[in-house]
């Protein structure tokens, strides 16, 4: 009779050394799992499936039991248990074959997911509808999670950022591109994740969030981009960002200017402020030509001032 293991086993850590060199039971059981999926019997091949991954953990086919439970739960489109039976693959069967597999199927249900392609039934299958954010969003985290030294990890963490991004989560996408650039550099997927986060944080302003702060980030990410990548082909346009950023500062720093002057009466900062500006002429010629007569009244102000 082959070696059963109760069911505390569960959620425990394969024993080291004690996987059996066979287990008549486990094989009958996977046979009629096979049988049943064949006859589209999914609950019946599941049942099989689950005394296997339950009493006979430590069978040989006890890894291609469980990633075939994930398929089963797939085709009943219980789609949140399937991802979770994929993960005990991954999580205890690190030198399975079935381990790449089950990455890989984690990583096409989340894909499905994100891309709206997944329906999950509602109200006692009166509708379907998409998968919750919340779900989406840890399960792509997760696969990062599960395989950081992987190709897939960078794969999902694109897919994460896209989501976030389609769901007007911004932060949260510029943070994962961030992620992406910073911890996978030499993916094919970093360059163009650098450029999202430069991007991202230049959009700000665009959305009326103008704070020096968004556009000096910008500027950073796309110094960032140009000196990991000088000879990719977005390095041009990554400099004119550069170029138009800075000018972007100039210009913001001559607002600050006009406050202080016309709406402060802190002529001191003013022309400390239009200085400033002339200083980066070259980077903002206009800018400069408005500080110099701003400059100029703001110093008689000052002048005024100091006489009283």
């Amino acid at each position: 009779m082959g070696l059963t293991m109760c069911q505390e086993f569960e959620d425990a850590a394969l024993p080291a050394g004690m996987v059996r060199a066979e287990d008549p039971r486990a094989d009958e059981l996977y046979r009629q799992a096979v049988e049943f999926d064949k006859a589209g019997k999914y609950g019946d091949a599941i049942d099989a499936l689950e005394e296997i991954v339950f009493y006979h953990e430590l069978s040989p086919n006890a890894p291609k039991a469980r990633y075939m439970l994930g398929q089963m739960y797939e085709k009943e489109q219980d789609y949140r248990q399937a991802f979770k039976e994929y993960g005990k693959v991954i999580s205890r069967y690190h030198n399975s074959t079935y381990y790449t597999k089950a990455l890989n199927r984690q990583l096409a249900l989340a894909m499905d997911a994100a891309n709206g392609k997944m329906k999950t039934p509602v109200m006692w299958g009166l509708w379907n509808t998409e998968m919750e954010y919340s779900v989406v969003e840890q399960w792509l985290q997760e696969i990062v999670s599960n395989a950081p030294y992987n190709d897939m990890a960078a794969t999902a963490l694109s897919v994460l950022a896209q989501y976030q991004l389609k769901n007007d989560k911004i932060a949260s996408a510029r943070e994962t591109y961030r992620q992406l650039a910073y911890n996978y550099p030499d993916d094919a997927l970093a360059p163009g994740a650098q450029l999202m986060v430069a991007k991202l944080w230049a959009e700000e302003r665009a959305r009326g969030n103008n704070n020096m702060v968004n556009v000096t980030k910008a500027q950073e990410a796309y110094e960032e981009f140009l000196l990991r990548y000088p000879n990719h082909k977005e390095s041009a346009t990554a400099r004119k960002q550069v170029v138009n950023m800075r000018s972007l500062l100039v210009g913001q720093e001559l607002e600050v200017g006009k406050y202080y002057l016309f709406r402060a009466n802190e002529y001191g900062a003013a022309m400390q402020c239009f200085q400033n500006v002339i200083n980066e002429a070259k980077q903002n010629p206009e800018a400069a030509r408005e500080a110099r007569r701003l400059y100029r009244q703001a110093r008689s102000l000052n002048a005024g001032v100091a006489q009283q």
